[in-house]
């Protein structure tokens, strides 16, 4: 079955339990309903929205800071692809991964390189670099803007956020001072606002994708990473200072309530489906698991004694969650937990290739995609994309 790569804009896609409703609202519209379970009716839904590149949806891309280098994952078949890619010097200790929203490059930034590598999906090949010396010193994040052209680049010892232009891969010129050290965010599809943490601080940076006027909230005491509800609200960030994930209401910067989970907390992220949180805690050598609907950890989920996991990410389907085992006695690896029996179904393990910091799995954000109503038994989910 081909999917159509390009579709008349604007174009809206409602998915119920049992009809998948694509329609044109152009001067006429020509509604073509469907009778399909539910799960395909997503699939098909992101499918032709979000057409990833070839060879991008099968792939995990995993950041080894100790050896400095890149190991490709085969997520089908659970195995490490060889040989692992250099990543000096740009993207010396790595410390973020991200996958483009049409899954076509992965980027990685390194702290101590100053820079980023771009990986190319498809041939699995390193396609460029950039240098951030002087304007984006010590990056530690990467986040596209819903239709993968720009790139805001979190830059901690220059206190800024850098737009780099992803088609050209070269800095815009435009940086975006904040208050504090930038660190870990996302951009909020619907409307492109940038959320970003304070590097080890308490503020909350808001970022206007037009105007780029900065936003601060005071909203904890060591912020570390954060994740977003694919609706746009609320938002999950982590606090390192009291093992908390700060449940956040986007629009007033406020804290709504906070869930206590493992020891130091690092990385976080959440289902397609908004239901579950995944949070990677590292001195704890756990996963905890939050239910967004009571904010309630429902599960936690130990890994080896000596694991220092420190990052996660959900596949694009929602059924895996995977997580780099940070450095391990013996191979280090990734850690496969099932997301809906909240189990560690595999452990994908690496030789040669030392403290797994950072993973990709899934293109991020999914652009365009607005989350309207929940999924239980009976209940309308609805689902809107402009498509370019």
């Amino acid at each position: 079955m081909t999917l159509p790569l390009s579709l008349p804009a604007p174009l809206s896609l409602r998915i119920s339990p049992t009809i998948a409703d694509l329609a044109y609202d152009g001067p006429t519209t020509h509604p073509r309903e469907v009778d399909m379970p539910r799960s395909f009716n997503l699939c098909l839904a992101l499918a032709m929205m979000f057409p990833f590149a070839a060879g991008a949806a099968d792939h995990g891309f995993v950041g080894f800071s100790t050896t400095d280098s890149l190991v490709v994952l085969d997520l089908d078949a659970g195995t490490p692809l060889a040989p692992s890619i250099n990543l000096l010097p740009e993207a010396n200790y790595p410390y973020d991964a991200t996958i483009l929203p049409d899954g076509s490059e992965v980027w990685i930034c390194g702290a101590s390189g100053d820079g980023i590598v771009v990986i190319e999906t498809v041939t699995l090949t390193v396609l460029t670099t950039i240098d951030l010396a002087t304007i984006g010193e010590y990056p530690v994040n990467i986040a596209f803007d819903a239709t993968g052209g720009t790139a805001y680049v979190s830059s901690r010892d220059n206190d800024a956020v850098v737009l780099v232009d992803v088609a050209t891969h070269t800095p815009t010129g435009v940086t975006v001072p904040t208050t504090g050290w930038a660190g870990k965010g996302r951009v909020r599809p619907s409307d492109g606002t940038i959320f970003i943490v304070e590097w080890y601080g308490s503020e909350l940076y808001a970022i206007d994708p037009v105007s780029l006027l900065v936003t601060p909230a005071d909203i904890g005491f060591n912020l570390w990473d954060l994740a977003i509800h694919p609706s746009g609200t609320p938002l999950y960030v982590i606090d390192r200072g009291t093992d908390q994930v700060h449940v956040v209401d986007p629009d007033t910067l406020t804290v709504t309530t906070s869930v206590a989970v493992g020891d130091d907390p690092w990385g976080l992220d959440i289902t397609p489906d908004g239901s579950t949180v995944f949070v990677a805690c590292e001195d704890g050598s756990l996963v905890s698991v939050i239910d967004t609907a009571t904010n309630l950890v429902i599960e936690t989920i130990p890994l080896a004694a000596d694991a220092d996991p420190r990052d996660v990410d959900v596949s694009a389907d929602g059924a895996f969650a995977y997580v780099p085992n940070g450095s391990v006695s013996g191979d280090d690896g990734v850690v496969v937990i099932d997301t809906a029996t909240l189990t560690i179904v595999d452990t994908i393990t690496v030789s040669g290739d030392s403290n797994g910091n950072v993973i990709a799995v899934a293109p991020e954000p999914l652009s365009g995609l607005i989350f309207v109503d929940g999924f239980e038994s009976g209940d309308t989910t609805a689902w809107s994309s402009t498509v370019p």
